[in-house]
């Protein structure tokens, strides 16, 4: 049997395996749904920001910064899935762009907690500039009701994650 006719044969294998659980199709999609307009999301976004000459790890750890200030590098780097090193240098290049500063902790001289200067108001203007352009372009025919029944629904999504990874294992 050619290649390409087993490999058709073991996804088929698959997918008749899959659409035997019941229930299984239906939360398939709602996830497949959430990672792919997650990533085409980030992607246009990211298309928008190389106009302004912003990294995706530059505008997504500003839009982390910005939504919790303070945050130490560490809890940085975990929030991005960063190394550590990789975030402190990415840190520094924000820092040498004038947009953010590193202070240390009023507890802990070995940590240093991240916030935003008078510098990266210019830079936000140009993130939210684009991210409204984004926003009536995804959200076009949604309603109001309609976006904040789905937030509300990605919160217990989420909240339900969160649970589950920090719940002990047996």
């Amino acid at each position: 049997m050619p290649q390409d006719r087993l490999e058709s044969a073991g996804a088929e294998a698959i997918r008749l395996k899959t659409l035997s659980k019941p229930g299984y199709v239906e939360h398939e999609e709602l996830f497949y749904l959430i990672v792919e307009l997650s990533r085409h999301i980030s992607t246009q976004f990211d298309k928008l920001m190389l106009r302004h000459q912003l990294t995706h790890s530059q505008w997504w750890a500003l839009a982390h910064i910005y939504k919790q200030e303070g945050l130490t590098q560490s809890a940085l780097a975990t929030m991005m899935q960063m190394g550590r090193a990789s975030a402190g240098a990415l840190l520094e290049k924000l820092s040498a762009a004038g947009w953010i500063e590193r202070r240390p902790d009023p507890t802990d001289s070995r940590v240093r907690r991240v916030f935003l200067t008078l510098g990266a108001i210019p830079i936000f203007e140009q993130m939210q500039a684009e991210g409204e352009a984004q926003f009536k372009v995804f959200l076009k025919d949604v309603s109001l009701a309609q976006e904040r029944q789905l937030i509300d629904v990605l919160r217990r999504i989420r909240t339900n994650s969160e649970q589950h990874s920090t719940a002990p294992t047996s």
